[in-house]
C-alpha cells in the first residue's frame, strides 16, 4: 500500500517511518513537510495512505484533508497529532482514524488493520497486462468506454484495456457504474455534474479532463442520479 508521511517536524516523520517499516505492505514512497509539498506528491505518487498532521504552518492538516476529499475521494487519512481537540474535525473530513502523539505502535497496528480490513473487502477487476494480471479496484475506475472488441478502463493519469463487456461489467455492478451512453459508463462516485459543451450534454468527472458525451437517452437518469447523490 504506497503511503506519503505529511508533517513539518522531520523528527515526526522518522518516527512514523519506522514504526512503519515492521509492516511490508506499507511502502512509504514520500514524505512531505507542508501542504503544497504534500499535494504535489500525492498527485504525482498516488498513494492510498495517507498520514497527516494537523498542525502545521499556512494549511494546517484539515485544510489539506478537505482538498484530498474532492481530489482524491479515495484516499484513507489517518490524522496524526499531540492534541485531541481536532477530533472533530477530522470526523467531518471522513479520516479513516485520529493517532495522537507519540504514536504507539499498538494503537497504529489497529489503525492499520482497519484500512487493510477495507482494502480487503473492495470490489476489483483483473486486466492482463505483458507482464501478468493487474488487481484495478473499481473505485478508482473513472469511467470505461467500449472501443470495439475492447472496454476502455479509465484510471486517473492511465488507461487500461479489458476484454469485459462493457454490458457484463453494468450487470455486475449497477451500484458502481452508471449508463450515459451506449458506449460509456461512468463511476458513480467520480460523477458529480452535467454541462452542455459544444451543443452536446457531457458527464464532468473529477480527477479527469475528458467530458464523455451523455445521450439524449440517458441524460434523465443521470440528471436523478446527481440530485440523489446530493440528498
Amino acid at each position: 500500500m504506497k503511503t506519503i508521511i505529511v508533517d513539518d517536524e522531520k523528527p515526526a516523520r522518522e518516527r512514523i517511518r519506522r514504526l512503519l517499516a515492521d509492516y511490508p505492505n506499507v511502502d512509504v514512497v514520500a514524505e512531505a513537510s507542508n501542504g503544497e509539498d504534500a499535494l504535489n506528491k500525492i498527485q504525482q505518487q498516488q498513494p492510498q495512505l495517507v498520514f497527516l498532521d494537523i498542525s502545521m504552518p499556512v494549511m494546517n492538516g484539515v485544510e489539506l484533508a478537505r482538498i484530498l476529499s474532492q481530489d482524491h475521494p479515495t484516499l484513507h487519512i489517518i490524522f496524526t497529532t499531540a492534541y485531541d481537540q481536532y477530533a472533530l474535525d477530522a470526523f467531518d473530513v471522513s479520516a479513516t482514524d485520529y493517532l495522537l502523539k507519540p504514536i504507539r505502535k499498538e494503537r497504529l497496528s489497529k489503525a492499520l488493520s482497519k484500512i487493510m480490513t477495507l482494502h480487503q473487502d473492495e470490489p476489483f477487476i483483473t486486466v492482463r497486462e505483458r507482464d501478468g494480471v493487474r488487481k484495478v479496484l473499481l473505485k478508482n475506475i473513472i469511467y470505461l468506454h467500449s472501443d470495439q472488441k475492447y472496454v476502455e478502463i479509465h484510471i486517473k493519469g492511465q488507461t487500461l484495456l479489458s476484454s469485459d463487456s462493457l454490458k457484463d461489467l453494468e450487470q455486475r455492478y449497477p451500484n458502481i457504474f452508471l449508463r450515459v451512453h451506449r458506449s460509456t459508463l461512468v463511476n458513480r462516485l467520480h460523477f458529480y455534474g452535467i454541462e452542455q459543451d459544444d451543443g452536446q450534454c457531457v458527464a464532468l468527472l473529477r480527477n479527469c479532463e475528458i467530458k464523455p458525451v451523455i445521450s439524449r437517452r440517458h441524460q434523465a437518469e443521470a440528471r436523478q442520479f446527481l440530485q440523489t447523490s446530493g440528498d
